[in-house]
């Protein structure tokens, strides 16, 4: 990490972090500004690049810094003892709902990262913990027993997934809009709402 940028204050790092979250999320690497950063950051061009070189070495920050922070928040908060998926998703919402009352695009920066990287780069970068322990989540120690007699378990954690991931990324759009009041509790209602349908579905 940049250890100059790390010592700065917090407001104002996370007020460049933010601006540059945004500006990559809506732009891209190739057309993102610099200019819009930091007028954006209400800084000057001269202190970004005191920070970071060139765009690059910003947007290689932001990579390592988004994959930090999930990391940390997973590991921080969630609980492997859950063995209920259902709960360990609404577990998993809370802290993306908790990081993105931070940084509210980051998940849009993170999209963009998966869009323009194989799986391969991934692995080998920081990102590949990310994506392993995310997928922990779906697959470690779950109690499958809470299922239905019947019911074909891998059809009904595909259907629990592509659920979640179809509200995540509706989710991520609502966050990226920061002229739109989010509703942080209003979520977590729906997020219930949806587990409550999957449980009745796909429980006993």
């Amino acid at each position: 990490m940049n250890e100059a940028f790390e010592k700065i204050d917090i407001e104002k790092k996370n007020r460049i972090i933010n601006s540059a979250f945004e500006e990559f999320s809506k732009y891209g690497f190739d057309k993102a500004s610099t200019n819009n950063i930091v007028k954006n950051a209400n800084i000057s061009k001269g202190l970004l690049f005191h920070y970071f070189n060139n765009k690059k070495n910003l947007f290689e920050y932001l990579e390592e810094f988004s994959v930090e922070i999930i990391l940390k928040e997973i590991e921080d908060n969630f609980d492997w003892n859950e063995t209920d998926i259902l709960e360990r998703i609404k577990q998993a919402a809370v802290i993306k709902i908790k990081i993105t009352e931070r940084y509210p695009h980051i998940f849009s920066f993170c999209t963009l990262i998966l869009e323009n990287k194989t799986r391969e780069e991934m692995l080998n970068m920081n990102q590949g913990k990310a994506i392993e322990l995310i997928s922990q989540i779906y697959n470690f120690d779950v109690d499958y027993t809470r299922f239905k007699e019947g019911i074909d378990i891998k059809r009904a954690m595909t259907i629990i997934k592509w659920t979640f991931e179809k509200y995540g990324e509706e989710c991520v759009k609502s966050f990226a809009q920061i002229d739109k009041d989010i509703d942080y509790d209003a979520m977590l209602e729906e997020i219930d709402g949806y587990i409550e349908v999957l449980r009745a579905a796909f429980y006993k």
